[in-house]
């Protein structure tokens, strides 16, 4: 089962705060950094529970199952791969690659994704200095 592009965004957030930041996950931050309102964060956190990407107990926060850590970490190589992509070749300012990259990693293939890190020599950071993730299939 598959995610549409709105549960991407919350995976790829629940992915950093969790994991990369160490900050406990819930529905009212969940809500803040998305400008959406926590009812909203509810229902998403519902569906993504539902499809096994996460486990969601209200007033408990949310912590990522095995496939949802594994599809963050997809999502977060095709955002952090466009990030330097249009960075390092395009000349963007970091905050407006993020910004278009926002736009495009749901939208991506992994074949272009592949042929971008290529590209660029394989990259092991991305402009902000977040670890990219290796090509689960390569590695």
């Amino acid at each position: 089962m598959d995610v549409t592009e709105t549960e991407a965004r919350y995976l790829k957030i629940i992915y950093r705060k969790k994991h990369e930041e160490g900050r406990e996950v819930n529905t009212t931050g969940l809500a803040d950094s998305l400008d959406v309102s926590p009812g909203t964060v509810t229902e998403t956190l519902q569906k993504l529970d539902k499809k096994d990407y996460l486990n969601y107990e209200p007033y408990h926060g949310v912590k990522l199952t095995k496939i949802g850590k594994e599809k963050s970490k997809k999502l977060l190589r095709k955002h952090r791969i466009l990030e330097t992509f249009l960075v390092g070749l395009l000349d963007y300012k970091e905050v407006e690659a993020c910004q278009e990259a926002c736009t495009l990693d749901y939208h991506i293939s992994e074949n272009v994704i592949n042929s971008i890190c290529s590209l660029l020599g394989h990259p092991e950071k991305c402009p902000c200095g977040k670890y990219i993730f290796k090509n689960p299939k390569k590695s």
